[in-house]
């Protein structure tokens, strides 16, 4: 039996980057909050770390930009999933390193589950679990359900 069967989320975080794993993640966050009358947030962490690797430091101020237009397209589209369901849902954009940002906001937020893909835009290779989603669930002191 899944552990998510049955229980009762209020908060569920949804990390998101857009990719066909985060957007099963996000159907699933919904479907759990909808009878409870509970809350989906939505979160989008730029790793500016990468940015580094991929931007002149005279561009890095355009390239933070262009990542949050991107991750704020990212977290309305959760938005827009869950509006649909009648389910509330709280949007952010955050930079940093995608796995502590997202315990982290575990812990400022009172969260009750994390729902996120198995892997994201970033596994090119195709791992069974991806990086991120991987250090998530070393990481975090709540459940995460991996979709």
């Amino acid at each position: 039996m899944d552990e998510t069967e049955g229980a009762v989320y209020e908060r569920v975080l949804v990390p998101t980057d857009g990719s066909r794993a985060a957007k099963r993640a996000t159907e699933q966050a919904v479907e759990l909050v909808k009878d409870s009358g509970g809350t989906v947030h939505a979160l989008y962490v730029m790793d500016m770390g990468d940015a580094g690797f991929v931007a002149i430091p005279s561009d890095i101020k355009e390239t933070r930009k262009r990542l949050e237009k991107k991750g704020q397209k990212f977290v309305n589209e959760v938005k827009k999933r869950a509006s649909k369901s009648g389910v509330d849902c709280v949007t952010v954009v955050k930079s940093g390193i995608p796995e502590d940002e997202v315990v982290e906001y575990v812990h400022e937020n009172d969260i009750d589950l994390v729902v996120m893909g198995r892997r994201g835009r970033s596994d090119p290779d195709k791992p069974l679990i991806g990086s991120t989603t991987k250090r998530v669930l070393g990481l975090s002191d709540v459940p995460v359900h991996v979709v």
